[in-house]
């Protein structure tokens, strides 16, 4: 896994494999030693092949960025599994039970996995992207629905887990 962190000595963005963390190099602007800092899921980190670019939300699962998939430069929803769950084998096995059950699906209203894995110990699912606002954002900007707006939300939640 590639990550990006910044010089000390003149804040250059530099990135380093997952595996030289802790370990001292030279910044190739500046000259200074720098120590390679221990990973962390930030803009600029490339996990899989798939560059974080922001932060979308956190879930009962993990994390969700906003990633480029490098391979085919394109955006998806990246969801990656935090280090305290993977640490657990069944939450593991959850997850990718949750990767395998997303990748059978097609759906207009489900979104499609494209791509999962693991990387140095990071386990990943990379998703169809879908711009817009949550329900909840939704929510807390217009305020209570009309009736009618509700019913045809519900009507295609449940077609979604009718499917």
């Amino acid at each position: 896994m590639v990550f990006a962190f910044e010089c000390p000595g003149c804040d250059k963005s530099l990135e380093a494999d997952s595996g030289l963390s802790g370990t001292q190099t030279s910044c190739p602007a500046c000259g200074i030693a720098v120590i390679v800092p221990a990973v962390r899921l930030a803009a600029g980190t490339i996990v899989g092949g798939l560059r974080i670019e922001r932060v979308l939300g956190k879930g009962g699962m993990g994390e969700v960025f906003l990633a480029t998939q490098l391979s085919m430069s394109r955006q998806v929803a990246l969801k990656i599994l935090p280090g305290s769950i993977a640490a657990d084998k069944s939450a593991v096995e959850r997850f990718l039970l949750e990767v395998r059950n997303l990748a059978r699906l097609r759906h207009p209203s489900i979104v499609t996995a494209y791509e999962a894995g693991e990387d140095d110990g990071v386990y990943f699912l990379a998703m169809e992207y879908v711009e817009g606002e949550s329900l909840d954002q939704w929510l807390h900007r217009e305020g209570t629905l009309r009736e009618a707006k509700a019913l045809e939300i519900v009507r295609t939640i449940a077609g979604a887990l009718d499917y």
